[in-house]
């Protein structure tokens, strides 16, 4: 109960923030160039790029930890044949 709770307030806290940055967002644009804007044109370019700079350093974090992943983990072992030959000459002999 408390998993569904805790999803269900995530769920609309993140739309609520979303809304807001829209709403701010788009409101900065289409105020850009007013001579006294209710939002000052930095802040706009704020809210227009961090979240891409958020998106980066996600993105960039998850390729790094692929990579370490990658390079820290051994490589399998090499399949060997004959247990495959050996298989398929006991399903031959079975028939």
């Amino acid at each position: 109960m408390k998993d569904k709770i805790a999803g269900y307030s995530i769920f609309v806290l993140s739309l609520a923030i979303l809304g807001l940055w829209g709403t701010f967002t788009i409101w900065g644009i289409i105020d850009w160039n007013a001579s006294d804007p209710f939002i000052d044109p930095q802040i706009t370019i704020i809210l227009l790029t961090a979240p891409i700079l958020l998106a980066m350093i996600v993105v960039l974090c998850i390729a790094a930890w692929i990579g370490w992943t990658m390079a820290r983990t051994p490589p399998p072992a090499p399949i060997d044949l004959e247990d495959f030959e050996s298989v398929e000459e006991t399903s031959e002999k079975a028939k």
